[in-house]
């Protein structure tokens, strides 16, 4: 993200997911509005998604996060 200007992300801190819409016309949402989903910012943050061909799934990852943020780990 060094190379990236994070001013000219698109931010997502009030993005909001219409779950009446089909999966297919959320994705299609999100593309138009955010662009890249690989590489946004929240806030003051910016965000770079990455993936590794031989990685855990990214559900796995965020079933983990979650639980070690409300145990308090």
């Amino acid at each position: 993200l060094r190379t990236v200007n994070k001013a000219a992300l698109p931010d997502v801190s009030g993005f909001a997911l219409d779950t009446r819409l089909s999966p297919e016309e959320r994705a299609a949402r999100i593309m138009k509005q955010v662009k890249n989903p690989y590489c946004f910012r929240c806030g003051d943050t910016a965000v770079k998604l990455e993936f590794a061909d031989n990685g855990p799934p990214l559900q796995d990852i965020m079933t983990g996060f979650l639980v070690r943020q409300k145990s308090g780990l």
